[in-house]
């Protein structure tokens, strides 16, 4: 019987639950995935460890190439096939926006990796889907803060041509709108693009103090050295999807003094000793360069992590309401309804305060602007 099940029985009398994810380990974007990968993966490592869970977890992921389509098959493969109690996908704003039916249809619980507002908006319309990635708006406070305490009045903005860079050119529009910076130039370019040239060229010569990129690595460095090759010497700003050591790792001479919105993982070592925070990512940091050979997180590894974090916590409250995870259906629909009771919960991405009105839950208490110095993120004042 459920009421049986203790922190000290053996595993084996516990009920199994299983926690799906799709993320993008191959492809454009597995540059994001990959870390996401790995922070779920030590996740399970952490977890084979420990007694005090009410239930056994099973991981089952599967790499959806970067692609929404494959995305859409592997997460309804994870319900209907693997009766995954809840789902971490998808690594990507298209391949999130493009499994919102499935999970709705499969009244499965899914934390999304993506990072556009309208992945959990509106509410009512995003009742199965939850986020762990800030969004654009959440980061352009920050970054709008930094250009107005350093004087911007005009920006020029360019972006990925895809629902991620249309995401965050209404977010940053609407954004520069409401600090009173005008917009003064957009332009937009593929992920598979390689010659930035023409866009860089206009984006120089509209009367803008700074550029704001939209974008993830290779394209957001190849689009920042085409601005310094035709002679642009502004500010350069970047959107959180650069947030990683793969952006750092591409010719960091060549995006020296970038700016850019990053979460405190970043930064994790500069940060006040009494931030919340500062805890839960020196213990990610330590295991997760232990486990690969010094390799450092970044805001998508933490994205994975928080993600099978809440998830955890969600199904443990589940639990304590008398829930069987053997029934799936009704495990997962009070997964669901406890993930909107988690408060003031300190992750490595920040504070969650999920509620029935906000499937985010985060403020601006971990993000911050960072400036590229010598192939790292430093606080930028």
């Amino acid at each position: 019987m459920l009421t049986s099940i203790t922190a000290s029985a053996p595993a084996e009398e516990k009920p199994e639950v299983v926690i799906g994810s799709v993320v993008a380990s191959t492809g454009p974007a597995s540059g994001l995935g990959i870390p996401e990968r790995n922070a779920i993966n030590l996740f399970e490592d952490d977890l084979a460890k420990r007694t005090d869970l009410p239930f056994r977890v099973r991981f089952v992921t599967y790499d959806d190439s970067s692609d929404p389509t494959r995305s859409v098959i592997n997460v309804r493969k994870l319900i209907e096939d693997d009766k995954a109690h809840i789902v971490i996908c998808c690594t990507t704003t298209p391949s999130s926006m493009a499994i919102l039916d499935v999970v709705k249809n499969g009244k499965t619980p899914n934390m999304a990796l993506g990072s556009a507002a309208t992945i959990v908006e509106p509410v009512n319309e995003r009742f199965w889907t939850f986020k762990t990635v800030p969004t654009e708006s959440l980061m352009f406070k920050r970054i709008f803060d930094h250009m107005k305490a350093h004087g911007i009045k005009k920006v020029a903005f360019a972006g990925l041509d895809d629902s991620y860079g249309e995401s965050g050119k209404v977010e940053f529009e609407r954004a520069a709108k409401e600090y009173g910076i005008q917009v003064v130039a957009s332009e937009r370019f593929s992920r598979t693009d390689t010659n930035f040239t023409p866009q860089a060229l206009r984006l120089s010569q509209a009367d803008s103090d700074a550029v704001y990129l939209h974008a993830i690595p290779p394209s957001a460095n190849l689009v920042h050295q085409a601005l310094s090759r035709v002679g642009f010497r502004k500010a350069i700003y970047h959107g959180a999807g650069v947030a990683n050591w793969t952006f750092l790792g591409i010719n960091p001479s060549s995006i020296e003094g970038g700016l850019a919105g990053v979460g405190a993982v970043m930064v994790y070592d500069r940060i006040p000793a009494e931030n919340v925070l500062k805890p839960v990512l020196d213990n990610l940091v330590e295991k997760y360069e232990l486990k690969f050979g010094g390799a450092k997180p970044d805001m998508f590894t933490v994205s994975g992590w928080d993600s099978v974090l809440v998830s955890i916590e969600a199904m443990k409250r589940a639990m304590a309401a008398g829930i069987s995870p053997k029934d799936i259906d009704a495990f997962r629909a009070k997964t669901r309804d406890a993930i909107e009771t988690i408060k003031e919960f300190p992750a490595a991405t920040g504070v969650y305060n999920y509620s029935a009105t906000d499937h985010l839950g985060l403020d601006i208490r971990g993000m911050f602007v960072a400036v590229v110095h010598n192939g790292r993120f430093e606080i930028a004042k």
